[in-house]
């Protein structure tokens, strides 16, 4: 099977084309803007469509009563988040629960921008507006190895909730150029995401903001570091099956014989479909063989070619963007194993 992945070079990273290429299309989920017109919050929300505000209701049971009309009864001690322009339900909430709004949540950002060690790239929201997020370039160069073709985007991404299932929180975005692979790795020593302080004065902002840099730095440090040695290491065509096994084990056998075979042919096609993404893939043609290859084979699958479904609340191109952007157990796994 011949895999196709998208090619970038680093001159992409400064345009609006490189994010969201087929076959891994992000869709609205992220809006770019460029140096000249994302320069502020502001520019940035009115560029993604952000530019509404969270408003509370009150909620209410549709309480059905026979041979009468349904009664509508107050629930207690809960309110619902709705946005200002569409009146979509973002969620439901404590009473208690005070929305950060969105022009709040990106002040952090500018603060980091204002800093001069990085600038906007853009922003956008999922689950129709229930998660929001802004996305920053930090303003350094990463080559792992100095490998040609081997750049990665030191990005940082900013992410708030209006549905009560998540507080501002900022983290790293690393990608692998070449293909847009999410490298959102656990990096010995390093944090990839911590929770961001809220704080309305100018100096808590420029704190926060120190604090992220140098959080985000490190990481990328060490990010660099782990990849240089993961290039340096090589692996075989046996070593990578054995590690192949590993990853994707055989499950145990069950009592329903066609159960126990349903499962082992998955785990054989996952395993086919990396393997396949190994083998095939034109931007791997260089690092294939080293453990950074296969790291990246991984990487790839995860975030390309993994069936991914559409759901009630998240769209696939939604559910694309936030799997390349988090951490991804598979990822995970794949870095303990070659480590090891």
């Amino acid at each position: 099977m011949q895999v196709t992945t998208p090619t970038h070079r680093i001159a992409d990273a400064t345009g609006p084309l490189w994010a969201g290429s087929p076959p891994s299309g992000w869709g609205d989920a992220l809006h770019l803007v460029s140096a000249d017109t994302g320069r502020t919050t502001s520019d940035v929300l009115a560029a993604s469509g952000l530019g509404w505000t969270v408003e509370q209701h009150p909620v209410e049971a549709i309480v059905a009563q026979p041979n009468a009309a349904p009664r509508r009864v107050p629930v207690p001690r809960a309110v619902a988040n709705t946005r200002s322009d569409t009146g979509a339900v973002l969620g439901v909430v404590g009473d208690g629960y005070r929305p950060l709004q969105n022009g709040e949540a990106f002040a952090l950002a500018d603060a980091i921008v204002d800093s001069g060690a990085a600038h906007w790239l853009g922003a956008g929201s999922t689950r129709s507006g229930a998660r929001v997020h802004a996305l920053m370039r930090l303003d350094r160069e990463i080559k792992i190895g100095g490998a040609e073709g081997e750049d990665i985007l030191p990005l940082l991404l900013l992410r708030n909730g209006h549905d009560g299932g998540l507080a501002l929180t900022i983290g790293v975005a690393p990608f692998r150029l070449a293909c847009l692979n999410g490298m959102v790795l656990p990096v010995e020593g390093a944090e990839r995401s911590w929770k961001a302080r809220h704080t309305a004065g100018v100096t808590g902002k420029l704190a926060d903001a120190r604090r992220t840099l140098q959080i985000a730095f490190r990481y990328y440090d060490e990010l660099e570091r782990l990849g240089q040695q993961l290039l340096r290491e090589p692996i075989s065509p046996s070593e990578f099956d054995r590690f192949l096994s590993r990853l994707v084990p055989l499950p145990t056998a069950k009592s329903d014989a066609t159960d126990s075979r349903r499962a082992t042919g998955n785990a054989e096609r996952l395993r086919e479909a990396i393997r396949s993404t190994y083998l095939t893939t034109d931007d791997l043609d260089a690092v294939r063989g080293t453990r950074w290859g296969a790291l990246q084979a991984v990487s790839a699958y995860h975030d390309h070619h993994a069936t991914v479904r559409r759901t009630a609340g998240r769209s696939v191109p939604e559910a694309r963007f936030e799997r390349a952007t988090g951490p991804a157990p598979l990822k995970d796994r794949a870095l303990a194993l070659l480590l090891a």
